[in-house]
């Protein structure tokens, strides 16, 4: 792009035109390049709280989040706890302890892979063990690939409605 812009000024010089308006023209496709790349930056945070849960942060909006896909997935085990269940903690898990966006799939499965205990980072300090209890990863892991994956599409779903 600015190979792009020191064509077009020398360009403008060429055929006569002014400093004054190369100057102006370099300024304005300047202030243009640094908006349109904020935009991008800033835009997908954007579209992404527009979604119906993008900004559960409460563990009242992830239990009803929870119950509404235990209606859908009667199979998959609650393991109740203190007011919370399996999906609710796994829910908190992904958004608060590892502040992971809701939006992406990726995002998701790696979630499910800290609850599986399966290895995916080349740094061996970093370890999900502290924060995942023991009877939530024997309750996940008792969910076949498919139930799994059946999980991680409709919390995706969910949360970019």
């Amino acid at each position: 792009m600015t190979t792009y812009v020191f064509f077009i000024s020398n360009l403008l010089t060429q055929r006569g035109m002014g400093k004054q308006l190369k100057f102006g023209f370099v300024a304005v496709l300047t202030t243009l390049m640094v908006l349109a790349g904020s935009i991008l930056q800033v835009g997908e945070p954007l579209m992404a709280a527009s979604s119906v849960y993008g900004n559960c942060q409460s563990s009242a909006c992830t239990l009803a989040i929870a119950n509404q896909i235990y209606t859908q997935y009667p199979e998959i085990p609650r393991a109740e706890q203190a007011n919370t269940t399996l999906l609710s903690r796994f829910i908190d898990y992904h958004l608060d302890a590892k502040a992971r966006p809701a939006q992406y799939h990726l995002d998701w499965e790696l979630s499910m892979a800290d609850y599986l205990d399966t290895p995916y980072s080349h740094s061996p300090k970093q370890s999900a063990n502290d924060t995942i209890d023991n009877v939530d990863q024997r309750a996940m892991q008792t969910l076949s690939r498919q139930q799994r994956h059946s999980l991680v599409r409709t919390l995706e779903q969910l949360f970019t409605q």
